[in-house]
């Protein structure tokens, strides 16, 4: 949107008859932001605020907050211990155990795969053929 010479003198007049900034947006086809943008960059009269306070209306006081027991005086509680795990992971003695969930997380039974998992994988080869595709299996389906 531009702002030609017809549009700033328009601007300029119905802001001077005190139209609103939505009312000369409107007429000007262009945002209320616009219309206050473009009358702020021409150092226009600046507009009193619409908002009018009712200078009868009861101020509301806030209500000192009750004050809170200092370090002191506060009781010691011991933390609870940390709850077991609910999931077992098989170990390997010969390194990282493959992390593949079986079962039902909820179910007792749920558990990992465990077995010898591949090196800077999470997963064993069974459980890697599955989880990652390679650029080759994906341009042979697709053929």
């Amino acid at each position: 949107m531009t702002w030609t010479d017809e549009r700033v003198s328009e601007l300029s007049r119905l802001w001077a008859a005190g139209y609103s900034a939505s009312a000369i947006g409107r007429m000007l086809g262009v945002s209320k932001n616009a219309v206050v943008g473009k009358a702020h960059r021409m150092r226009l009269e600046a507009r009193p605020s619409p908002i009018r306070r009712d200078q009868r209306a009861p101020m509301h006081r806030r209500v000192p907050m009750p004050t809170r027991p200092s370090m002191e005086e506060r009781p010691v509680v011991a933390a609870p211990p940390p709850p077991p795990p609910r999931w077992t992971v098989r170990r390997n003695a010969d390194g990282p155990s493959c992390l593949w969930p079986i079962g039902d997380p909820g179910e007792a039974d749920f558990h990992f795969c465990g077995a010898q998992s591949v090196e800077g994988k999470p997963y064993c080869p069974e459980h890697c053929a599955r989880a990652y595709i390679s650029r080759i299996r994906a341009e042979d389906r697709a053929a």
